[in-house]
Protein backbone atom coordinates (compact mmCIF):
# COMPACT_ATOMS: atom_id res chain seq x y z
CA UNK A 1 0.00 0.00 0.00
CA UNK A 2 2.87 2.42 0.76
CA UNK A 3 3.79 2.38 -2.95
CA UNK A 4 0.24 3.41 -3.86
CA UNK A 5 -0.53 6.18 -1.35
CA UNK A 6 1.50 8.76 0.52
CA UNK A 7 1.03 9.17 4.25
CA UNK A 8 0.08 12.82 3.73
CA UNK A 9 -2.63 12.06 1.17
CA UNK A 10 -4.08 9.33 3.39
CA UNK A 11 -4.23 11.80 6.26
CA UNK A 12 -5.85 14.50 4.10
CA UNK A 13 -8.42 12.23 2.43
CA UNK A 14 -11.57 14.07 3.51
CA UNK A 15 -14.78 13.39 1.57
CA UNK A 16 -13.95 9.82 0.58
CA UNK A 17 -13.46 6.55 2.41
CA UNK A 18 -10.22 4.96 1.31
CA UNK A 19 -11.92 1.56 1.25
CA UNK A 20 -14.41 2.92 -1.33
CA UNK A 21 -11.62 4.03 -3.64
CA UNK A 22 -9.72 0.78 -3.13
CA UNK A 23 -12.71 -1.36 -4.16
CA UNK A 24 -13.79 0.87 -7.04
CA UNK A 25 -13.62 -0.78 -10.49
CA UNK A 26 -12.64 2.48 -12.23
CA UNK A 27 -9.06 3.70 -12.58
CA UNK A 28 -8.45 6.33 -9.90
CA UNK A 29 -5.49 8.46 -8.89
CA UNK A 30 -5.05 11.16 -6.27
CA UNK A 31 -3.16 14.46 -6.35
CA UNK A 32 -1.90 16.56 -3.49
CA UNK A 33 -2.76 20.27 -3.38
CA UNK A 34 0.64 20.81 -5.01
CA UNK A 35 -0.52 18.52 -7.84
CA UNK A 36 1.88 15.68 -7.02
CA UNK A 37 0.85 12.07 -7.66
CA UNK A 38 -0.18 10.82 -4.23
CA UNK A 39 -2.44 7.79 -4.71
CA UNK A 40 -3.27 4.99 -7.17
CA UNK A 41 -6.07 2.51 -6.59
CA UNK A 42 -5.71 -1.18 -7.58
CA UNK A 43 -7.87 -0.65 -10.68
CA UNK A 44 -5.40 1.96 -11.94
CA UNK A 45 -2.65 -0.67 -11.99
CA UNK A 46 -5.00 -3.25 -13.48
CA UNK A 47 -5.88 -0.91 -16.37
CA UNK A 48 -2.22 -0.01 -16.93
CA UNK A 49 -1.21 -3.67 -16.95
CA UNK A 50 -3.99 -4.67 -19.38
CA UNK A 51 -2.85 -1.91 -21.76
CA UNK A 52 0.86 -2.78 -21.62
CA UNK A 53 1.70 0.19 -19.41
CA UNK A 54 3.30 -1.70 -16.55
CA UNK A 55 5.91 -1.67 -15.13
CA UNK A 56 6.99 1.33 -17.21
CA UNK A 57 4.36 3.69 -15.77
CA UNK A 58 5.13 2.84 -12.15
CA UNK A 59 8.85 3.26 -12.73
CA UNK A 60 8.53 6.49 -14.73
CA UNK A 61 5.81 8.19 -12.68
CA UNK A 62 6.04 7.02 -9.05
CA UNK A 63 4.35 8.68 -6.07
CA UNK A 64 5.57 12.24 -5.65
CA UNK A 65 5.88 12.93 -9.38
CA UNK A 66 4.39 16.30 -10.43
CA UNK A 67 1.36 15.58 -12.60
CA UNK A 68 2.61 18.14 -15.13
CA UNK A 69 5.46 15.75 -15.99
CA UNK A 70 2.90 13.09 -16.94
CA UNK A 71 0.94 15.40 -19.26
CA UNK A 72 2.85 15.77 -22.48
CA UNK A 73 2.63 18.36 -25.23
CA UNK A 74 -0.38 20.57 -25.86
CA UNK A 75 -2.66 18.88 -23.33
CA UNK A 76 -0.42 19.91 -20.41
CA UNK A 77 -1.71 23.49 -19.96
CA UNK A 78 -5.31 22.33 -20.41
CA UNK A 79 -5.17 19.86 -17.53
CA UNK A 80 -2.96 21.99 -15.29
CA UNK A 81 -5.35 24.93 -15.65
CA UNK A 82 -8.43 22.84 -14.91
CA UNK A 83 -6.91 20.94 -11.98
CA UNK A 84 -5.95 24.31 -10.48
CA UNK A 85 -9.50 25.60 -11.07
CA UNK A 86 -10.97 22.62 -9.20
CA UNK A 87 -8.69 23.27 -6.22
CA UNK A 88 -9.59 26.95 -6.21
CA UNK A 89 -13.34 26.66 -6.83
CA UNK A 90 -14.06 23.45 -4.92
CA UNK A 91 -16.28 22.33 -7.81
CA UNK A 92 -16.19 18.93 -9.52
CA UNK A 93 -14.95 18.94 -13.13
CA UNK A 94 -15.90 16.38 -15.80
CA UNK A 95 -14.06 15.91 -19.09
CA UNK A 96 -14.64 13.37 -21.87
CA UNK A 97 -11.77 11.79 -23.80
CA UNK A 98 -10.92 8.77 -25.94
CA UNK A 99 -8.61 5.95 -24.87
CA UNK A 100 -9.10 3.12 -27.34
CA UNK A 101 -7.52 -0.30 -27.35
CA UNK A 102 -6.55 -2.24 -30.46
CA UNK A 103 -9.98 -3.88 -30.61
CA UNK A 104 -12.34 -1.38 -28.98
CA UNK A 105 -13.26 2.25 -29.37
CA UNK A 106 -13.49 3.52 -25.77
CA UNK A 107 -14.78 6.87 -24.54
CA UNK A 108 -14.03 7.84 -20.94
CA UNK A 109 -15.10 10.58 -18.57
CA UNK A 110 -12.47 11.98 -16.23
CA UNK A 111 -14.20 13.26 -13.08
CA UNK A 112 -12.00 15.37 -10.81
CA UNK A 113 -13.24 15.78 -7.23
CA UNK A 114 -11.72 18.29 -4.78
CA UNK A 115 -11.16 16.95 -1.27
CA UNK A 116 -13.48 18.57 1.25
CA UNK A 117 -10.55 20.30 2.94
CA UNK A 118 -9.03 21.52 -0.37
CA UNK A 119 -5.90 19.48 0.33
CA UNK A 120 -5.95 17.59 -2.95
CA UNK A 121 -7.90 15.95 -5.75
CA UNK A 122 -9.34 12.52 -6.54
CA UNK A 123 -9.47 11.79 -10.26
CA UNK A 124 -11.81 9.01 -11.46
CA UNK A 125 -11.55 7.68 -15.03
CA UNK A 126 -14.87 6.03 -15.89
CA UNK A 127 -15.68 4.33 -19.18
CA UNK A 128 -18.78 5.77 -20.84
CA UNK A 129 -18.95 3.96 -24.16
CA UNK A 130 -17.38 0.92 -25.82
CA UNK A 131 -17.76 -0.37 -29.36
CA UNK A 132 -15.85 -2.67 -31.69
CA UNK A 133 -12.95 -1.01 -33.46
CA UNK A 134 -13.75 -0.41 -37.12
CA UNK A 135 -10.72 1.65 -38.13
CA UNK A 136 -8.72 0.25 -41.03
CA UNK A 137 -5.28 -0.74 -39.84
CA UNK A 138 -2.25 0.09 -41.96
CA UNK A 139 -0.94 -3.11 -43.62
CA UNK A 140 1.98 -4.59 -41.69
CA UNK A 141 4.28 -4.35 -44.70
CA UNK A 142 3.93 -0.56 -44.81
CA UNK A 143 4.84 0.45 -41.28
CA UNK A 144 8.58 0.04 -41.12
CA UNK A 145 10.33 2.37 -38.72
CA UNK A 146 11.59 4.88 -41.27
CA UNK A 147 8.03 6.02 -42.05
CA UNK A 148 7.31 6.89 -38.41
CA UNK A 149 10.60 7.48 -36.60
CA UNK A 150 11.38 11.18 -36.24
CA UNK A 151 14.87 12.68 -36.20
CA UNK A 152 14.70 12.57 -32.39
CA UNK A 153 14.56 8.78 -32.64
CA UNK A 154 10.99 8.66 -31.31
CA UNK A 155 7.70 7.50 -32.76
CA UNK A 156 4.87 9.94 -31.94
CA UNK A 157 1.64 8.28 -30.76
CA UNK A 158 -1.47 10.32 -29.98
CA UNK A 159 -2.22 9.78 -26.30
CA UNK A 160 -5.93 10.12 -27.05
CA UNK A 161 -6.82 8.18 -30.22
CA UNK A 162 -3.55 6.13 -30.26
CA UNK A 163 -2.77 6.87 -33.94
CA UNK A 164 0.85 7.23 -35.11
CA UNK A 165 2.26 10.31 -36.88
CA UNK A 166 4.02 9.85 -40.18
CA UNK A 167 7.39 11.51 -40.78
CA UNK A 168 6.96 12.30 -44.47
CA UNK A 169 3.66 14.14 -43.82
CA UNK A 170 3.22 15.21 -40.20
CA UNK A 171 -0.48 15.94 -40.77
CA UNK A 172 -1.13 12.22 -41.29
CA UNK A 173 -1.77 10.09 -38.22
CA UNK A 174 -2.39 6.39 -38.90
CA UNK A 175 -3.98 3.61 -36.90
CA UNK A 176 -1.48 0.76 -36.51
CA UNK A 177 -3.14 -1.99 -34.52
CA UNK A 178 0.09 -3.83 -33.70
CA UNK A 179 1.53 -0.71 -32.08
CA UNK A 180 -1.60 -0.22 -29.98
CA UNK A 181 -1.39 -3.81 -28.73
CA UNK A 182 2.32 -3.39 -27.98
CA UNK A 183 3.67 0.16 -27.84
CA UNK A 184 7.14 0.46 -29.41
CA UNK A 185 9.99 1.02 -26.97
CA UNK A 186 10.82 4.31 -28.69
CA UNK A 187 7.25 5.66 -28.63
CA UNK A 188 6.61 9.12 -27.22
CA UNK A 189 3.08 10.30 -26.48
CA UNK A 190 1.91 13.38 -28.32
CA UNK A 191 -1.50 14.65 -29.48
CA UNK A 192 -2.87 14.65 -33.00
CA UNK A 193 -4.42 17.88 -34.35
CA UNK A 194 -7.99 16.55 -34.52
CA UNK A 195 -8.00 15.26 -30.93
CA UNK A 196 -6.38 18.45 -29.68
CA UNK A 197 -8.98 20.66 -31.34
CA UNK A 198 -11.98 18.58 -30.33
CA UNK A 199 -11.08 17.48 -26.80
CA UNK A 200 -8.80 20.26 -25.56
CA UNK A 201 -8.27 23.42 -27.61
CA UNK A 202 -11.97 24.21 -28.12
CA UNK A 203 -13.12 23.00 -24.71
CA UNK A 204 -14.01 25.79 -22.34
Amino acid sequence: MNKRITAQFKQNLVGFNLSTLEKHPDSIYGLSKDLLLSYFNPSWFKFADENNGEPILSETYPLGTPIEKCLLGDINPFYMENYSKVLKSGKVWHHEYECSSANEMRIYTKSTYPLKNNEGLVVVNRIRKKSSMTRTSVPESSFNGEHYTHSSGFIHQCCNCRCIQRVDDENIWEWIEEWVIKIPDNASHSICPVCFDYYWKLTS
